[in-house]
């Protein structure tokens, strides 16, 4: 199971979150929609290697949360390039968190989620919590 600070749209969704807060004042709408763009390329691997229905649509779940929800709210801001130059810095750091935490983003192992062997984390817990309380799997 990856890790929630292995996994780049949780750091743009922490982003977000602070722009809101008026935290940072460099506005995450460039790596949302990037982001959306790519999980949408996900969505459509999901669904190639025939992943559990379970996963696709917790997947959609979460990412309505997390990426769709949060450029609804940000519908009347601008695409400003400072939010690329933002973008581009927190996914250096990124890279060089993943560096020090030893782990190869191009690894295979790191997608293995796609093929359903493998739920990214908010995935893994919501299953957790369904298992639980309310349906076995």
């Amino acid at each position: 199971m990856n890790r929630f600070d292995l996994v780049f749209s949780y750091w743009i969704f922490t982003w977000y979150i602070l722009y809101i807060c008026n935290i940072v004042k460099y506005n995450p709408k460039w790596a949302l929609t990037i982001g959306l763009i790519e999980n949408i390329g996900v969505l459509c691997l999901m669904i190639y290697y025939k992943n559990s229905i379970i996963n696709v649509l917790l997947f959609c779940f979460i990412n309505f949360f997390i990426k769709i929800l949060p450029l609804w709210t940000l519908r009347k801001t601008i695409y400003d390039i400072m939010g690329i130059y933002s973008l581009i810095i927190l996914f250096l750091i990124y890279l060089l968190w993943m560096k020090i935490n030893n782990v190869n983003i191009i690894d295979i192992k790191n997608v293995a989620w796609i093929k359903d062997d493998d739920p990214g984390p908010l995935t893994y817990y919501i299953k957790l919590i369904l298992k639980k309380y309310i349906y076995s799997f």
